[in-house]
């Protein structure tokens, strides 16, 4: 999957338009978040960092104008050591995990990952985005390779399997 096909995957999934996307996409091109692409004929495929990136942009976004520093405010919210960009690059393309939900706070995230509740950073009283678990599983499992239709039974079975 390369970076084109993910934007698009993303909006699909997460219900944002491209085009919104595209612009976060471009924000973070040019504060070298992510790497620019290179050749439109024969794009590379997304790797982990660029693909978190996005996500978190995604996630965070509180404007275009802040896109960057939104992406990175999140990424850098922590649990016991460990920054939530980290932890959500293992959810992305490691092994499936069952996750029951993502909350993303203005200063950081609150998520159930295999029956457990793990804070990153600051929780505030309104959150600004929920993501379903099932969501954020079936987009891992696109980013492995799986189709649209095998993500969805890919995020079904892991529930299943966790007893939830």
């Amino acid at each position: 999957m390369n970076k084109t096909q993910f934007v698009a995957m993303l909006s699909r999934r997460l219900g944002v338009p491209v085009s919104r996307i595209d612009g976060l996409l471009e924000r973070l091109h040019a504060a070298g978040v992510v790497t620019p692409i290179r050749s439109k004929r024969h794009p590379p495929p997304i790797d982990e960092p660029d693909a978190v990136a996005i996500l978190l942009a995604v996630l965070a976004d509180r404007g275009l104008e802040h896109a960057a520093d939104a992406a990175w405010q999140l990424a850098a919210a922590h649990h016991n050591g460990e920054r939530f960009s980290d932890f959500l690059g293992q959810l992305l393309f490691g092994q499936p995990r069952h996750v029951g939900h993502l909350i993303i706070h203005d200063t950081g995230a609150s998520m159930v990952v295999d029956g457990q509740h793990i804070e990153f950073g600051e929780r505030s009283d309104v959150p600004t985005r929920f993501i379903p678990g099932g969501m954020l599983m079936a987009i891992a499992a696109e980013l492995q390779g799986a189709s649209p239709r095998d993500a969805d039974a890919i995020a079904a079975i892991t529930r299943i399997q966790n007893g939830h």
